[in-house]
């Protein structure tokens, strides 16, 4: 499905940021994001602002530069295409050898930012190409471990967000850009609530896929025990951020949590199908609760 970037028109043209669309992080679990996605959409529910975290970034960025039904159709393509080959090439010998010769990570860059690259439409490269919803992205700046948020400076890259968002560590090495290290958004919060209502929003849907059992996910041993401490990191301050948002007296949250596939490895994509259906569901359901079924 080919699409333009939706421009939206000038500023003055926009109404007052009102919606928001707060996406987590979650690996291959993004694929489920996709479905609630398509629901919130086709009922006519477009967001002013969308902030993204790890996985959710790529969500964020895609329906940023497509805020609509048409949008989340072409992203659901997007995700149906993907194979671990196009962004995790590396098989398990190949891993080893990358952490015996001191890479860091287990998988290279390369083929997640290519993919990027060829998939993205070629007028989105800044923040600045972006203007129909204002767009959002979350990475840790390792030097100071602070969370840097993408997009307020609208001369950076897309690109370079996505890629330092979905930094996780041991599965991708850090990303550099403009003389930084950046790691994944969920390191610090997987669902970065507080962004949306800092920028103005005054409704969030929060769709929360993020994963909550990484032990399972990373490998046995000395993996287990990292993953166990990536899943803490992130959730705590995740959980915080929401209760926080949700004693805002002008702020109406929509939360949205997906638990399902928990067990299926970060780069198995055989069930993707599956992960969309499943939240296809989750939006329906959560549509028809808070009456705004279509």
């Amino acid at each position: 499905m080919d699409l333009e970037v939706n421009t939206g028109g000038s500023e003055r043209d926009r109404p007052a940021k009102n919606v928001a669309f707060v996406l987590s992080g979650g690996g291959n679990r993004g694929a489920i994001e996709v479905g609630v996605l398509r629901e919130l959409l086709g009922a006519g529910i477009r967001p002013d602002i969308i902030v993204g975290a790890s996985v959710g970034a790529i969500n964020a960025a895609a329906i940023a530069a497509y805020p609509g039904e048409e949008g989340a159709l072409w992203l659901d393509d997007l995700w149906r295409g993907v194979t671990k080959k196009d962004v995790m090439p590396n098989n398990y010998l190949s891993m080893v050898w990358r952490l015996a010769t001191g890479e860091r990570g287990l998988f290279s860059n390369d083929n997640l930012r290519d993919f990027l690259w060829s998939n993205f439409p070629s007028g989105v490269r800044k923040f600045s190409d972006i203007s129909a919803a204002e767009l959002y992205i979350t990475a840790v700046e390792l030097e100071t471990q602070r969370l840097h948020v993408f997009g307020r400076e609208r001369s950076e890259s897309v690109l370079d967000a996505i890629m330092a968002s979905c930094a996780l560590p041991v599965i991708l090495a850090p990303w550099h850009y403009r003389g930084h290290q950046y790691i994944d958004g969920g390191m610090i919060c997987d669902l970065p609530v507080r962004v949306a209502v800092e920028q103005g929003a005054k409704e969030i849907y929060a769709i929360d896929v993020g994963m909550r059992r990484a032990a399972r996910w990373i490998a046995r041993g000395v993996f287990r025990n990292i993953g166990l401490i990536i899943d803490s990191l992130g959730r705590r301050q995740a959980v915080e951020e929401l209760a926080w948002a949700r004693k805002l007296p002008d702020v109406d949250i929509h939360y949205i949590r997906l638990d399902g596939f928990q067990l299926v490895r970060i780069w198995d994509f055989s069930h993707t199908t599956e992960m969309i259906e499943e939240g296809m569901r989750a939006g329906r359901r959560h549509l028809l609760e808070r009456g705004l079924a279509y």
